[in-house]
């Protein structure tokens, strides 16, 4: 190979990595199949090479190139990753590499995927984002395909190696190793169809092939979701259509207490709809399934064993007296154990309230203090972040996420008239923020979780900033007066009126 051409490639190499678009497709790919049981070692070597072109991006893209200073709330991003990082080095003597690699993992959280509006254009980054979105939604179809396959073939489930297949706990799995993982990536694909629909309309590149292809992609997460009986992704489904009908019965509301009055009746006539449809309707599917499972379900099970040589098998045919899949919980407990878990954090936060214990702690003093966790985790964003960062990580976090929050849901209102495709994408990404707090409740996945569903909230927040920041870019020009509290608010407003649109 000539040197000309040497050096054609090593230029590719180093645009393809220096790239950050790459960089979130790849990782959210990773990410994506982490959850699969069959190539669960390879994903930690991806996530090694991921940490490491993070670093690079990170030192070259936002240091060296200043990106860092055109990243909304950075100041409050930076307080938060200072008090965690400061937690390491007060609990420097227990499983520090760890609490510092968790704190890396939040940083790119925070500056590769909410950063994403940086330095991109609304266009740009809903292009980039709906190929994140159709990323996820063709990878998720496929396994939820195929965990239904296999559930249709084995009706009971099976073992390999210590991993369930099609069935877990008289749940559904597929070929993921968790039913509320399972539920989560159906529902994430369903919503992902929903914003790729909104997102392609506006930018003008929706046709009918696509829409038939999202509806049958909408169908199987579904039902996936129906049957795999997670009580947190369900509601977070909930709130996400709650969260829409609010925004359509209130957008027009000016004044007048009888009009507040009759919104807000139908606001909950809508919410007890929605909750009533889905929980019946899942229920329907879960009893039509389990009885079209147990016509397919063999009689017959079929085992192999050994005779007295060592070199000969016989089979083994028995009754199958294992019991019917009816997709419910076999935990009647409605809490399914978080109570006793969310007491033991509370034990926990009370004996490290500042800083916390830092997340890699959470199992080892546990053990210490608590007598041993009946999970590695607690069940729970808000609390996890209590205890792992302690009160000071808890209320910084609660400022950036409140300010956040409040900018995504003036905007969706306050420009509801500028672009209403447009609009209609921010408020779908609002209503999915606002499930996803909910869920972030009853489960880990808010920040510290190394998941994928931490990153893509993340990202979808970055992508409604590229659109509050266009918004108020627009009406900076039209000479709207926007209230400015701070100097902090006031440089935004006059960078966003000097940068390209």
């Amino acid at each position: 190979m000539s040197r000309e051409a040497v050096g054609k490639l090593r230029d590719k190499i180093v645009s393809f990595f220096s790239d950050e678009s790459n960089f979130r497709f790849v990782f959210v790919a990773a990410l994506l199949c982490a959850s699969l049981n069959v190539i669960r070692f390879w994903f930690y070597v991806a996530a090694g090479i991921c940490m490491i072109w993070a670093a690079f991006l990170f030192g070259y893209r936002l240091i060296y190139q200043h990106r860092i200073r055109r990243i909304r709330n950075r100041r409050l991003i930076l307080l938060f990753l200072g008090s965690a990082l400061l937690t390491c080095f007060i609990q420097f003597s227990s499983n520090f590499i760890v609490n510092i690699y968790l704190v890396a993992w939040m940083g790119i959280c925070f500056f590769m995927f909410y950063g994403i509006h940086a330095d991109k254009s609304r266009r740009s980054c809903s292009i980039e984002v709906s190929r994140i979105l159709d990323l996820i939604n063709a990878v998720t179809t496929i396994m939820m395909t195929t965990g239904i396959i296999l559930l249709i073939i084995f009706p009971k489930g099976f073992v390999i190696d210590g991993d369930s297949f099609a069935i877990h706990e008289n749940r559904f799995v597929g070929i993921i190793f968790n039913a509320n993982v399972t539920a989560f990536y159906a529902l994430m694909a369903l919503i992902s169809c929903n914003l790729l629909l909104v997102i392609r309309k506006s930018l003008g590149k929706l046709n009918g092939k696509l829409i038939a292809f999202y509806i049958i992609c909408s169908v199987i997460n579904l039902f996936s979701l129906f049957i795999s009986d997670s009580n947190a992704s369900l509601l977070m489904l909930i709130v996400y259509l709650c969260f829409v009908s609010f925004y359509v019965i209130f957008k027009g509301y000016k004044r007048g207490f009888i009009s507040l009055l009759f919104r807000i009746i139908a606001l909950i006539l809508a919410c007890i709809v929605a909750t009533s449809f889905l929980l019946g309707t899942r229920t329907l599917v879960q009893g039509g399934t389990s009885a079209v499972l147990s016509m397919l379900s063999p009689h017959t099970q079929i085992s192999t064993g050994v005779t007295s040589k060592p070199d000969q098998n016989i089979i083994i045919i028995k009754p199958d007296d294992r019991p019917e899949t009816t997709f419910e919980h076999q935990n009647t407990n409605i809490d399914s154990g978080r109570f006793k878990i969310w007491r033991q954090s509370a034990e926990m936060f009370r004996l490290f309230p500042v800083f916390g214990v830092g997340k890699g702690n959470v199992v080892d003093y546990g053990k210490t203090y608590l007598g041993g966790l009946r999970y590695e985790d607690f069940h729970n964003g808000l609390i996890t972040i209590a205890v792992c960062y302690g009160s000071v990580g808890l209320m910084l976090f609660m400022v950036l996420a409140i300010t956040i929050g409040k900018s995504m849901l003036k905007a969706i209102f306050r420009y509801r008239n500028e672009n209403r495709r447009d609009c209609r994408v921010l408020m779908y990404i609002t209503a999915f923020c606002a499930g996803y707090c909910v869920y972030s409740m009853f489960e880990v996945a808010l920040l510290v979780d190394i998941s994928y569903r931490v990153v893509i909230f993340w990202l979808l927040i970055g992508l409604a900033m590229s659109y509050v920041g266009s918004y108020e870019r627009n009406a900076i020009t039209a000479g709207e007066n926007i209230p400015e509290r701070s100097r902090s608010i006031r440089r935004v407003a006059a960078y966003l009126s000097n940068s390209r649109t």
